[in-house]
Order: structure tokens, then C-alpha cells, then sequence
């Protein structure tokens, strides 16, 4: 994986690197503001300055792109002030985990990485569909399963889950927030959920996980870049409806079985009223 000081200027536009991040500054990114600025008190703790700063330092993709792009778990993390040297080894594991590629070749979720010529179509969907909290506590145990018990595990695990609960947090609405307001929502946004692609046999797909998902969010342009690229090579571009993602229907569902259950409950309160006797 590339890092950001790796990637070059006319496919990039660099954030501050080292001015410190100030939540009511214009410059700072959405997502900045919110981990400094927008947390509510009672999870302040869990949020940490340097996941904002590094967000605010990553290079943000711009299309067109003339070289490839990424972001990944370990890159943000190695943007942690003072990196230990015992914490090169683990991070060196992850290189593909919560990773999101894109650039004139190719475009990838997740490690699975695929040539243009073989993408078949990319899909969006509201990025709240990514993200439940069974989806942030899977990845969460895959990180902890994936890395070996090697000096410096602890460090990168504790970083790991800094930067992904932040993230999060980044993206829950406000405390105070309407409950029917869809307005600069982040959930409502929209994140790449799958590239599907052409294999020797058959059909593969690229899946976004809960921290691939963050991670477009973080860096809102990602998106806005992969849709714009798949076009330019004659890559079939579907927005999927929240209805018919897993989660969307699972909730459809219930909604609809919780309707259901209401009016048959009218129904036999209306029999039991007519029943009785005046």
C-alpha cells in the first residue's frame, strides 16, 4: 500500500500535515469538526485527536486521477505521531483491511483489487446499510483474530480501535438531531458497497466492510471519484435503493409485519366491541 507521502500531486489534493486542527476552522475537514467539535460529552473520551488530524492530512482523491489512490487502516495509523518501532511488524499485516483503491487501472474494497476491463458494475447504497453495530464488531474481532500475538500487537490493536470508534462516532448523528431529518446525515450518505467483477469462471464481488464504509465517509470525495472513474471506463453505475440492500429489507419486513400486527389487532378489538353485549 502506498502511503500519502507517496502520492503524487496532480492526482491528490493534500490536507494540512502539520498545522494542528481547529474544528471551527473552514479548512478542517466535515469529519474533523465533528471528532473535535460535534462529540457529545459523555463519548469525548473515546475520541482522539490524532484520528483528526490524520484525516485532516490524508491526501483526498480528484478526479480525474492520473495515479492510483488509497486509504487503509494501517495508513492512517501510521500517521500516529511517534510510531514504536516494535509496531512496524504488525502493522505491516494489515495492509489491505478497511481498504479503499481507485485509480485509472484499477479500483478495489477490502484487498480484492480488480482491472477496470474486468469491473462489471459498481454499487452504492446508504452507508447506514454498512453499517450496524454487529458489522463494527465483526471487523472489530477480525483485526484481533488476523494479528499474531508479536511485540506491539496491543499498540496497534488499541490504535486500530481508537480510529474506528471514532470514525464511527464521527458519523452518528447528533444527540439532538430530528429524527426525520436526513440533512447532513452521514448515514444518509451514499458509500460504495460492492464492485462486481469478471473471473475466469463465473462472477467475483468486492464487499465494503463497517470500516471501508467509515472510511468513504471520512473522506467523502472517494465516492464522488469511483463513480466518476467507473464512467469513464463504461462501468454500469447502480444506485441500490435502501429497500433493497440486506439490512433495508430486514427492516422493510418488520415494519411491515409490525403494520400488519397493528391492524390485526384493530380488527379483533373491533370483533370483541361488537361482541359485546349492550
Amino acid at each position: 500500500m502506498s502511503t500519502p507521502q507517496n502520492q503524487p500531486t496532480d492526482a491528490i489534493e493534500d490536507g494540512p500535515v502539520d498545522a494542528p486542527v481547529d474544528p471551527s476552522d473552514d479548512a478542517a475537514s466535515p469529519t474533523a469538526r465533528r471528532l473535535l467539535g460535534g462529540v457529545p460529552a459523555d463519548v469525548g473520551d473515546l475520541v482522539t485527536d490524532w484520528v483528526a488530524a490524520a484525516l485532516d492530512a490524508y491526501p483526498r482523491p480528484v478526479y480525474p486521477l492520473a495515479r492510483e489512490w488509497d486509504v487503509s487502516v494501517q495508513g492512517l495509523v501510521r500517521l500516529v505521531p511517534y510510531v514504536p518501532r516494535f509496531a512496524t511488524a504488525p502493522l505491516g499485516l494489515l495492509d489491505r483491511f478497511g481498504a479503499v483503491t481507485v485509480g485509472p487501472e484499477r479500483v478495489g474494497l477490502d484487498g480484492k483489487d480488480v482491472a477496470w476491463e474486468r469491473v462489471l458494475e459498481i454499487r452504492t447504497e446508504p452507508a447506514w446499510t454498512a453499517l450496524s453495530a454487529e458489522a463494527l464488531e465483526a471487523d472489530l474481532a477480525r483485526f484481533v483474530t488476523f494479528i499474531p500475538p508479536l511485540p506491539g500487537r496491543a499498540w496497534v490493536l488499541r490504535k486500530i480501535g481508537e480510529l474506528v470508534l471514532s470514525l464511527y462516532l464521527s458519523a452518528l448523528p447528533p444527540e439532538d438531531a430530528p429524527v426525520d431529518d436526513e440533512s447532513g446525515d452521514p448515514l444518509f450518505s451514499r458509500v460504495v458497497s460492492s464492485v462486481r467483477y469478471r473471473r475466469r469462471f463465473g462472477q467475483g464481488e468486492a464487499e465494503v466492510s463497517a470500516t471501508s464504509a467509515l472510511l468513504q465517509l471520512a473522506l467523502p470525495r472517494t465516492v464522488d471519484t469511483i463513480v466518476r472513474t467507473a464512467a469513464q471506463h463504461g462501468v454500469t453505475v447502480t444506485h441500490v435503493p435502501a429497500t433493497e440492500t440486506t439490512l433495508g429489507s430486514v427492516i422493510e419486513r418488520a415494519a411491515m409485519w409490525r403494520r400488519t400486527a397493528i391492524d390485526l389487532r384493530l380488527r379483533v378489538l373491533d370483533r370483541l366491541t361488537a361482541a359485546r353485549p349492550s
